[in-house]
């Protein structure tokens, strides 16, 4: 029976000789076998991450590294419990981490991403998904140079499919998320799950651990929030522009997420500033307001490339 642990990464280097090995074996698979067909795939780059994460996880519980060719398509491992693991992972130039700082040195919380078609395609039948995640180089391309010392897999958790899909923030194409220091939107139908939420391990071996009833138990656990600390803030203070919350919420939500500072907004402080000077100019606003503006936002002016 699984015990809970908080989630912290696994960290395993493919550097070696083996981690070589196994990154050829993903590159020489997904150049057989790449999936051109099917709602919202990865690219080939991804399509080879994720072959080498299931590889490195397959190695390490002791199975064969490679699926037989009627492997079936929902999930990628069968523990001996029965439950069908499916192996998730991005890849990136840089490590994983629980927390991002940004900016306005607030943290921002990790988080996964799942495609929502994918979910709610009733012939992948996945139990669980565990979440990897691969840093790789500048040149990502598999399998890489025994040289290069940047091909490390993170190791995140696990979680079941009905917790994903009754917890997870389901966004559409186009909809804005923020990435450490930077903004950007997505290209497809996405699903938000946070990594403070997942189920730890101590060790890849855990996986053998877990049974049907944990799956179970965790079908119908409630995890917290499935939004950084900081986007609550913004949302709560949105909310209370438009009338729906009040102060007392916002004290709420910064009691719980633990968030007091001035949280940045979603656009530039310069356009705050434009917009609050043209009010000054129609004669409706005061330099007071400017000034208590000035307390919580900061312009920032042209300072040369």
């Amino acid at each position: 029976m699984y015990k809970y642990k908080h989630p912290q990464p696994i960290v395993i280097k493919l550097t070696d000789e083996l981690g070589f090995s196994l990154r050829q074996k993903a590159a020489d698979y997904i150049a057989a076998n790449q999936n051109r067909t099917g709602a919202e795939r990865g690219s080939s780059e991804e399509q080879g991450f994720g072959a080498l994460a299931e590889m490195v996880i397959r190695n390490k519980l002791g199975m064969p590294e490679i699926n037989p060719e009627n492997h079936p398509l929902g999930y990628d491992i069968l523990l001996p419990s029965g439950i069908k693991v499916d192996v998730k992972c991005r890849g990136g130039a840089l490590p994983f981490r629980e927390e991002y700082e940004s900016s306005d040195g607030i943290i921002r919380e990790a988080k996964h991403n799942f495609f929502a078609r994918q979910m709610y395609d009733e012939r992948l039948d996945a139990d669980v998904y565990l979440m990897t995640h691969l840093e790789t180089p500048s040149k990502r391309e598999l399998p890489g140079t025994k040289r290069q010392k940047k091909w490390i897999l993170y190791i995140c958790g696990w979680v079941s499919k009905e917790r994903v899909i009754n917890e997870g923030v389901y966004l559409p194409r186009g909809s804005l998320t923020e990435q450490g220091r930077t903004w950007f939107t997505y290209r497809g139908q996405e699903i938000e799950y946070y990594n403070r939420n997942l189920n730890g391990l101590d060790s890849i071996t855990d996986l053998l651990s877990i049974e049907t009833s944990d799956v179970e138990k965790d079908k119908v656990h409630k995890g917290d929030l499935n939004l950084t600390s900081v986007d609550a803030v913004r949302i709560t203070y949105d909310l209370i522009g438009r009338g729906i919350l009040s102060e007392k919420h916002l004290t709420f939500v910064q009691k719980e997420t633990g968030v007091t500072k001035i949280v940045k907004p979603i656009l530039h402080s310069n356009q705050y500033f434009h917009l609050l000077r043209w009010l000054e100019g129609k004669g409706i606003l005061t330099d007071r307001e400017i000034e208590e503006a000035q307390k919580v936002l900061q312009e920032e002016p042209y300072d040369g490339i």
